[in-house]
């Protein structure tokens, strides 16, 4: 940080911060929209749950960024808020990488069970309006007789 004013201030930061959420997730809403088009054709209950599950997926899309710059936001915080850095022993370094290494394969595994979960429950769907979907073809409604 220099003397003369130039660093950017947290609020400055948070807003940007606010300012990309809201891009990302107006983005988010317009893909979802334009990917529910087709869902016109399924009942109304399938498709209120289809459009749940692509939600869910599009949370959890969102959700890893989310997670990142929070860990980089408190590295680039610790760096420039504690006293000047001395140069760390390798062992230090190492026991630091492989911290952030598991870390970052957790979010990772979360992330992608979130994912897994949104799709299963998404296959099974389609599954169940499938076979609804044949078992009207196989024997269509009756229409009453005058």
């Amino acid at each position: 940080m220099s003397e003369t004013g130039t660093s950017i201030t947290r609020t400055e930061r948070d807003g940007l911060f606010e300012l990309t959420a809201v891009f990302v997730g107006g983005a988010a809403r317009v893909g979802l929209s334009i990917a529910s088009i087709p869902l016109v054709l399924l009942p109304k209950n399938s498709r209120r749950r289809v459009r749940r599950a692509m939600a869910e997926i599009a949370r959890a899309i969102v959700a890893l960024p989310k997670e990142l710059a929070g860990v980089s936001e408190r590295v680039v915080d610790d760096i420039f808020t504690g006293p000047p850095p001395s140069l760390p022993n390798p062992q230090q370094l190492g026991d630091r990488a492989r911290a952030f290494t598991e870390r970052l394969a957790r979010a990772a595994d979360e992330f992608g069970a979130s994912v897994g979960r949104a799709a299963g429950r998404a296959a099974d769907q389609v599954e169940r309006t499938a076979a609804k979907v044949d078992e009207w073809v196989e024997k269509p409604p009756q229409t009453p007789s005058a």
